[in-house]
C-alpha cells in the first residue's frame, strides 16, 4: 500500500508541476530567403544660420562672433528593406514568415545561412550600387535577393510570431502567409 501511494504522489507531483515544455523550440527548414530592397526618397532639412557670440569680460568687455551658414535642404535616396523567408513548420504546413526593420523591432534582419553564402550580401551591394548610378530613375524601384535551402533552424513560436535562432543572432518575424 505504501508504495502505490508513493507511486500516486510522485504522479501527482510531476504532472501537476509545470515543467518547461520541450515544444516551446520548434525545428523548422528555412527553404528560401528572400531581402527586397525599396530605394526611398529621403530628405534632410536645411539648417538656418547660426550665431554664436563669447565674450571675455575679465579686462574689458571683448565680444567675438562666429557665423555658421545656413544650410539648403538635402534631397536623396537612401534603401529600405523587407526580409522575406518561405519555411516549412514540424507539422508539414509551409509558412512565409516577413519582417520590417523599424525602430520597434531592431531584431529583423535576413536570416543568415547555416553553411556561409558570400552570394547574398554581394547581391544587396551590387543593387544598392546599381541603384546610385541611376538614382533619377531608382526612386520607387526595388531589387530582390534570394538564398535557398538554408537548413533547418530552431525558433520559438508565439501565436504568428517567430523568433529564429540564426547564425546572425534572433530574429523577430511573423507568419504572414502560406505558398
Amino acid at each position: 500500500m505504501r508504495i502505490g501511494a508513493s507511486a500516486w504522489l510522485a504522479s501527482f507531483l510531476l504532472l501537476g508541476t509545470p515543467h518547461p515544455a520541450a515544444a516551446d523550440k520548434l525545428k523548422i527548414e528555412i527553404v528560401e530567403a528572400t531581402t527586397i530592397i525599396v530605394m526611398v526618397a529621403h530628405s534632410s532639412p536645411g539648417m538656418p544660420e547660426q550665431i554664436t557670440t563669447h565674450c571675455d569680460t575679465r579686462v574689458d568687455v571683448n565680444c567675438t562672433s562666429t557665423v555658421t551658414p545656413a544650410t539648403e535642404p538635402i534631397g536623396g535616396l537612401v534603401p529600405s528593406f523587407v526580409f522575406k523567408v518561405k519555411a516549412i513548420l514540424p507539422d508539414g504546413s509551409h509558412v512565409e514568415l516577413t519582417c520590417f526593420p523599424f525602430s520597434w523591432n531592431k531584431e529583423c534582419k535576413g536570416v543568415t545561412p547555416m553553411v556561409p553564402n558570400t552570394s547574398t550580401p554581394g547581391c544587396i551591394l551590387d543593387a544598392i550600387a546599381a541603384f546610385a548610378t541611376n538614382a533619377h530613375a531608382a526612386a520607387g524601384n526595388s531589387a530582390s535577393c534570394t538564398t535557398k535551402n538554408l537548413g533547418s533552424y530552431q525558433v520559438k513560436r508565439n501565436k504568428n510570431d517567430l523568433v529564429i535562432y540564426a547564425p546572425n543572432g534572433k530574429l523577430k518575424y511573423m507568419i504572414t502567409g502560406s505558398w
